[in-house]
């Protein structure tokens, strides 16, 4: 099969897509980008990169043309392709998903709040859930695992902006497999009829839901537009809920007990979530040393705002990484200003920041191309410094930069910080 790839993506979905089908075997073509080299792992195994004129003559020949998030398809791709998809569509048409339990997350605000604390409640309630983040999380990563038997998993939890709606119905074919729950956060364009096309609810909503879970204000307008039977709708919170003033886990909570779990299995399950992954996520505390995990951390200027609120407590700050467009290193001056020791990441806006620490005089260890030395470097600063003394300190991993370098993305980077972390707070 020819599959043709519409670009790496800024978050590097183009290349979890590409290694996923060339793992089955097919013939991968990657239309240029932004992205000039081709990443080795990929030219090894045999992806190539296409001119978009080259891309053009190729997509009507190819049997599949796959499409990056939240960006259009050129009109004259589109219109010879012979099928498109995107990441999510392949996820819930393939086979090995067919009988998991499904569940879409919805809605402007607290998509993936909800979708994290949900996963969480749900395995710790023996379901063994995927949860899938909307932006910069590839769908294909999960697919992977699939097919490489990696791991297995009983329910799909994914979060869907609006674009992401739109592309993954214009994928399906406008026809959505069985969904169980569809949950919406907050806001939703609800059509005022089955036939108006032009809101999001029209093609999100429709036979294949078999639950779905919206705020309160919006139930009539659902019912009223026909999409949904009113016996299928649900609206919340409900008056029990006790996470109702909980940003996040007030929808996890009714999607847990849509399900048909008790109150008390429900409270237990939610009472144990620990926060979204990557974001600010305490792993554990060992000797008055907290390890903060905070990988989603992809921009210089979301350095500075991580450490706003550890005030007051010595941080021993792990960064840098991989530079985009938008990552200037002088953003990051400040941050490194208010931290107790600075170790660094390799990579090329670390390359950048490099000029800047010797110029103002800043020690730092490394740059370390491995997760396990930056980890001990920072830990070995936060020990000596704490010394005899019972006071607290924070190893933080906050990058500020991309991950692309020496790890698949920044989950992947965020997961590998975690198991060291875990290791040092068990041994």
């Amino acid at each position: 099969m020819l599959v043709l790839i519409l670009g790496l993506g800024a978050s590097g979905g183009g290349a979890e897509a590409a290694e996923y089908y060339l793992k089955l075997g097919h013939e991968v073509l990657i239309m240029e980008s932004s992205v000039k080299k081709l990443p080795e792992s990929l030219a090894a195994m045999g992806a190539r990169f296409v001119t978009k004129n080259e891309a053009l003559q190729i997509a009507g020949s190819a049997d599949l043309v796959v499409k990056l998030p939240g960006i259009p398809i050129p009109y004259a791709i589109k219109t010879k392709a012979k099928r498109t998809t995107n990441d999510i569509a392949a996820l819930l048409e393939n086979p090995r998903t067919e009988k998991m339990l499904k569940i879409l997350i919805a809605g402007d605000k607290g998509k993936t709040s909800t979708a994290s604390a949900l996963s969480s409640a749900l395995s710790s309630l023996g379901i063994r859930a995927a949860f899938s983040e909307g932006i910069g999380y590839s769908a294909f990563h999960i697919l992977s695992e699939l097919e490489n038997d990696e791991r297995s998993y009983d329910a799909l939890i994914l979060e869907l902006s609006h674009w992401q709606i739109r592309d993954t119905a214009e994928s399906l074919d406008y026809k959505w497999p069985r969904i169980d729950i569809i949950g919406v956060t907050d806001a939703l364009q609800i059509p005022s009829s089955p036939n108006d096309f032009t809101a999001e609810g029209a093609l999100l909503f429709g036979p294949w839901a078999r639950c779905v879970i919206i705020p309160r204000a919006l139930k009539a307008r659902l019912v009223f537009a026909g999409l949904v039977p009113k016996t299928k709708v649900r609206s919340f919170p409900a008056v029990s809920n006790p996470y109702k003033h909980k940003s996040g886990m007030e929808l996890a909570w009714e999607c847990v007990r849509s399900l048909g779990f008790r109150r008390k299995q429900a409270e237990k399950a939610l009472s144990s979530y620990k926060g979204i992954p990557n974001r600010l996520e305490l792993v554990g505390i060992k000797d008055g040393i907290s390890f903060i995990n905070d990988s989603a951390s992809v921009l210089p200027l979301s350095v500075a705002f991580s450490m706003r609120g550890m005030r007051g407590t010595p941080v021993n700050l792990i960064l840098g990484g991989t530079a985009r467009d938008n990552g200037d290193p002088e953003m990051m001056m400040d941050a490194i200003d208010a931290a107790a020791s600075l170790t660094l990441l390799s990579g090329s806006l670390t390359d950048k920041l490099l000029p800047l620490l010797r110029r103002a005089g800043i020690r730092f260890s490394g740059p370390f191309d491995k997760m396990e030395d930056a980890v001990s470097a920072a830990l070995q600063a936060a020990a000596e410094r704490r010394g005899s003394r019972n006071t607290s300190e924070i190893v933080l991993l906050s990058p500020g930069a991309y991950a692309d370098e020496h790890f698949i993305n920044e989950f992947e980077r965020g997961k590998e910080f975690r198991t060291i972390a875990e290791r040092i707070i068990g041994g």
